[in-house]
Parts: C-alpha cells; structure tokens; sequence
C-alpha cells in the first residue's frame, strides 16, 4: 500500500517533469516560429504579436501600457520593440487623445499589409509544429489549462 507522502512525492514528480517538458518544448517551439517567421514574413514573433493584438483593437490603436500587458512586456522592451516598428513604417506612437501625457501605438497601413502577409505563414507554421500534432481532445485539455491560466495572470 503507497502512503500519503509516497503518493504526495509521486504528483510532485510528476508535476515538475510536466513543467520542464512544457517549459522546454515551449522554448523549443518560440525558438522554431521565431526563425521561421523572421526569414519568411521579416517579422519576428514579437513583432508579429504586437501588430496582431493592435490589427485587433478598435482603431487598430492601443495605449502602451495596455500593449505591454497584452503581449506580457516589460515597459523597457515594449519601447525598444515600438521604436523598431516605428523605424520600419509599421507603427505610429501618437500622443493619446484623452490623455495628452500618455501614447498610444497605431498600426499603419504598411503594418496593416506586412501583418496580412505574415498571418498564412505563422498559421501554418504553428499547423506543421503543434496544432497537426494534437487530437481534439489533448487541444481541448490545452485550452482547460491555459485558458484560465492566462486570465489569472492577465488580470
């Protein structure tokens, strides 16, 4: 008969290889898309994903800090990342209107067609990588586990 502690160790190992295959294999695939989508679309996938989140916005504009908490950067690396899209034609940083002291991005026209261009491609890479790999069921648990996930830490 297995004891409570024998049974309590047994979910901890099992809990942390849980945790180091998925924080392994999700390295492994960000590494993956982000050459991938780099060489095909000249877009990183943290580009990709800050001009996805405004395309999806009203306006296709966001106040910065409300950017950053969407795609989980730092105010340091959201700056750097904007001003590398500004540079390029894909963004505007614009004085926001009902806060003078505030700025938002904007998703230019250009970025608006660099985004159509990259969308096929990053959906069909996370196809080949993940999602053709998945039963309905195992996207299903996925989507259990990382759907409250993600609020918990979003909010």
């Amino acid at each position: 008969m297995t004891t409570t502690a024998e049974r309590s160790l047994a979910s901890n190992v099992t809990k942390a290889e849980a945790w180091r295959a998925y924080f392994e294999t999700t390295a492994l695939l960000t590494t993956q898309l982000e050459k991938l989508m780099k060489a095909e679309s000249g877009l990183d996938f943290g580009d990709f994903n800050l001009l996805l989140v405004l395309s999806e916005t009203p306006g296709q504009r966001l106040r910065l800090g409300e950017l950053a908490k969407a795609v989980a950067f730092g105010p340091g690396r959201l700056t750097y990342r904007i001003d590398q899209l500004v540079r390029r034609g894909l963004v505007e940083r614009r004085p926001c209107p009902e806060d003078r002291r505030g700025f938002e991005a904007v998703l230019t026209p250009e970025g608006h067609r660099a985004l159509r261009r990259a969308r096929p491609l990053h959906a069909r890479h996370v196809n080949d990588l993940l999602l053709d790999h998945l039963t309905d069921e195992q996207a299903q648990m996925l989507l259990e586990v990382f759907g409250p996930l993600r609020s918990r830490l979003t909010s």
